[in-house]
């Protein structure tokens, strides 16, 4: 009987839902730390939620055949290691695009209406919104470019779109035109994205080509009108020069589920500027998407015990695979 290893912290329902489909088919271990994972170093299936798995984490992880990303992200995973041992490295793909694209248009709405203010206002009893009704906005006229036209920025391009927006993407392997029509977007260059947009989303995985994608020079090229939106990963944007753009008025502010460094200090000056409005990586995270979460998970676990070949969607380290 094969071992599934969960490893870091699992929301209760993504718990019961292993326990129930492993039962007498897979032997299922807890696991909260390295020492308890590398306690079960001969587990076929590793699925990780939370700690990072460098080089020295997976060496130990003889027997593993499949190492599952609970989410999208694996630039905490060594997907080079991984496959030099024989063993995939996937992620959820598309699982968690409903509610990341959901998230990301809350962090719109918020931001560009100020909800943070008008709760406050609403215990203070100052109606009709005060003084920053002249510092909102709508999103509906405006011009949305989404980076990275994959599952979550195809479910934005709809939500806003709804909302009366225009939407552009930069992506570096642009859809096919019978796509783009289909989605009713329009594929622009990098810059011309950062000079035109009125709100950016970022929607791509942390890569070399990605880390710090929005610095300086970036953010030099945007409208000061402009709202950035980062629901894919932290590090993509260079935290320093975003404080700055939005503390000189340079761009109107940022919306952040993700941060570099996260989790920050609670003195962070990021905290103390008003038009940055920071949520703690929750983006892909509500009740009723767990078990879509983990029967992905376990669907492709299945697949490998019956031999076969798992999609490429959900693969990340093919190119490093030795069989």
């Amino acid at each position: 009987m094969n071992k599934i290893v969960l490893f870091g912290t699992y929301p209760d329902k993504g718990i019961t839902y292993f326990k129930e489909h492993c039962d007498g088919k897979y032997e299922l271990v807890l696991a909260a730390n390295y020492e308890e994972l590398e306690a079960n170093s001969d587990a076929a299936y590793v699925v990780l939620r939370g700690p990072a798995m460098p080089a020295e984490r997976i060496k130990k992880m003889k027997g593993a055949k499949l190492f599952h990303r609970w989410g999208v992200g694996f630039n905490d995973v060594d997907i080079k290691q991984a496959g030099e041992q024989g063993a995939y490295v996937c992620i959820t793909a598309g699982m968690n695009a409903q509610p990341v694209a959901e998230h990301a248009a809350l962090l719109m709405l918020a931001s560009f209406r100020h909800l943070t203010a008008h709760m406050e206002n609403a215990k203070k009893g100052i109606m009709y919104g005060g003084p920053v009704i002249s510092d909102s906005w709508m999103i509906n006229g405006r011009r949305v470019g989404i980076l990275g036209m994959g599952a979550i920025g195809r479910k934005v391009a709809k939500i806003v779109q709804g909302f009366g927006a225009e939407v552009v993407y930069y992506d570096a392997f642009r859809l096919p035109e019978e796509t783009e029509r289909e989605l009713n977007v329009t594929f622009l260059p990098l810059e011309e994205v950062f000079k035109t947009a009125d709100i950016i989303s970022l929607h791509m995985p942390l890569l070399d080509s990605t880390r710090k994608m929005i610095d300086a020079r970036a953010l030099s090229m945007m409208k000061p009108d402009m709202l950035i939106v980062n629901t894919a990963r932290g590090e993509i944007i260079d935290t320093d020069a975003l404080l700055a753009a939005v503390r000189e008025r340079r761009i109107w502010g940022a919306a952040l589920d993700t941060v570099e460094g996260e989790p920050l200090p609670p003195d962070h000056p990021i905290f103390s500027e008003p038009h940055i409005l920071l949520t703690p990586h929750v983006g892909g995270n509500t009740e009723d998407n767990i078990v879509n979460m983990a029967a992905c998970i376990f669907g492709n676990i299945e697949t490998l015990e019956r031999g076969e070949q798992l999609a490429p969607r959900f693969i990340v380290n093919k190119q490093h695979l030795k069989n």
